[in-house]
């Protein structure tokens, strides 16, 4: 039998071991703690790498969430990060998310970036970039008696317009040199100055240059000869095409336009001749389909009959291709390559109607509607940040999607999203011209979306009415 150890005082004294076990638990509550300190650590961090991105409806929104889960899928794969894609159904749903911490990321118009910088501090990160596929254009006089060859513009003056993209004005200037040594450079503001500098001074002016990209045959856009014969009808008839490029140049383009619709066989050929009459807007809150056709109907001071809004800017165009409008509003580009190949001609709204005719259909389309001007120039769709938005979750972010752009897949995908071909780096104050222009057009910007806002509370009423 064992007997427990005893004081010199008498007292029993406990087992060595007791000690022991005490700085042993210790120890362990000290590990744990660490460790639990640790795994904190690691869940905030994952917490941090969940984002949350949103694109507006701008296409079917079974292509966006098709086309959006793939590029979550790349960047899961890429990054570990993980990727939450939503398409809200409004503009408004979009800026309420941003603002209300539900979104971390978002693609949308600069109409809504704008209100969404304003209200919550939202930032913009990168715009959307988007091809221009133009050729060179050589116009002269069609009278008898002018150049039938580039050869016949030897020493001649020709006017070239300033703002050429720099590989199409290299081109055209090697051109002319091989070909009309000694040809004498007339500077031109635009396109379209050029061909009025070919009228206008017959003397001096012998060819005008203009890049030209495809559009319908009645369109008052596509190169200068169209672009002045709105202003100067008869314009078209007096110039012919001497010569055109078979090669097309690429321009990298960060805005886009809106333009106005009429039909062919109407009387429609002015802004002015709008007066009284039926007009189709796209959307409201539309940028393009609305807010700068507006601006551009007040300027030329045109007060509408009756206003509709359309539901969207392809039922703008068939509103006006039915009767039910003289006019409607819609986005403008010039066609890319993409749409060139899939044979819809057009890059501006009327490619949503052409995209579901048979081939045979669509040339005869654009001899009903047409484009009868452009509007000023819009920014193209910016990808903007909650505020407070860690910056090494957009780093991670930023890098992954670029990674993902350099992909076949990823560029075909980014198209189908946003029909653009890159992103390129901006910031807030790219946007403040755009700002000055919606507040010299007198119209609020503020007062737009309160009202899609009061649109979508309605809409989620009805739902949940017809939910109950």
């Amino acid at each position: 039998m064992t007997s427990e150890p005893v004081s010199t005082s008498g007292a029993v004294r406990p087992p060595r071991w007791v000690p022991r076990l005490g700085w042993t638990l210790v120890v362990l509550v000290f590990f744990v703690f660490v460790w639990g300190l640790q795994r904190r650590g690691r869940l905030q961090a994952a917490d941090e790498q969940i984002v949350r991105l949103l694109f507006v409806p701008s296409v079917e929104q079974g292509t966006l969430v098709q086309r959006g889960d793939e590029m979550a899928t790349f960047i899961r794969r890429d990054t570990g990060m993980t990727l939450k894609v939503d398409v809200p159904t409004s503009y408004a749903a979009v800026i309420q998310a941003l603002g209300s911490g539900q979104a971390d990321v978002a693609w949308m118009p600069a109409f809504a970036y704008a209100i969404a910088n304003a209200r919550y501090g939202a930032e913009a990160r990168l715009q959307v970039v988007r091809t221009a596929e133009r050729s060179g254009l050589v116009i002269t006089r069609s009278p008898g008696g002018e150049p039938e060859s580039l050869a016949d513009l030897a020493g001649a003056g020709i006017a070239v317009p300033a703002d050429l993209t720099p590989e199409l004005a290299e081109h055209m200037r090697d051109l002319l040199d091989r070909e009309a040594p000694g040809w004498v450079e007339i500077v031109a503001v635009s396109d379209k100055d050029a061909v009025a500098q070919l009228l206008d001074r017959p003397a001096e002016v012998t060819a005008a240059v203009s890049s030209w990209v495809f559009s319908g045959p009645h369109d008052f856009v596509g190169d200068g000869r169209k672009e002045l014969e709105y202003e100067r009808p008869g314009t078209v008839a007096r110039t012919r095409e001497l010569y055109r490029t078979e090669e097309t140049f690429h321009d990298r383009v960060t805005s886009y336009h809106g333009c106005f619709f009429t039909r062919v066989d109407s009387p429609m050929r002015r802004l002015t001749d709008f007066n009284g009459r039926r007009f189709a807007f796209s959307d409201e809150t539309s940028t393009s389909g609305h807010i700068f056709p507006r601006m551009a109907l007040d300027r030329d001071r045109v007060s509408l009959g009756r206003v509709f809004y359309a539901g969207g800017h392809a039922n703008a165009i068939q509103a006006v291709l039915d009767g039910k409008a003289d006019g409607g509003a819609g986005f403008y580009s010039p066609p890319n390559k993409k749409q060139r190949e899939d044979g819809l001609y057009v890059g501006d709204a009327r490619f949503i109607i052409i995209k579901r005719m048979l081939e045979e259909e669509r040339l005869g389309f654009l001899d009903q509607v047409r484009v009868l001007r452009l509007t000023d120039p819009i920014p193209n769709d910016v990808c903007a940040v909650r505020r407070g938005l860690p910056d090494s979750v957009w780093q991670t972010f930023e890098q992954s999607l670029q990674r993902f752009l350099a992909t076949d897949d990823g560029l075909e995908a980014f198209f189908d999203i946003l029909a653009a071909v890159g992103a390129a780096p901006t910031n807030d104050a790219a946007f403040d011209g755009f700002r000055a222009a919606l507040a010299a057009s007198g119209l609020s910007a503020e007062g737009l979306l309160e009202e899609a806002e009061r649109k979508l509370e309605r809409d989620r009423d009805r739902q949940n009415e017809s939910g109950s």
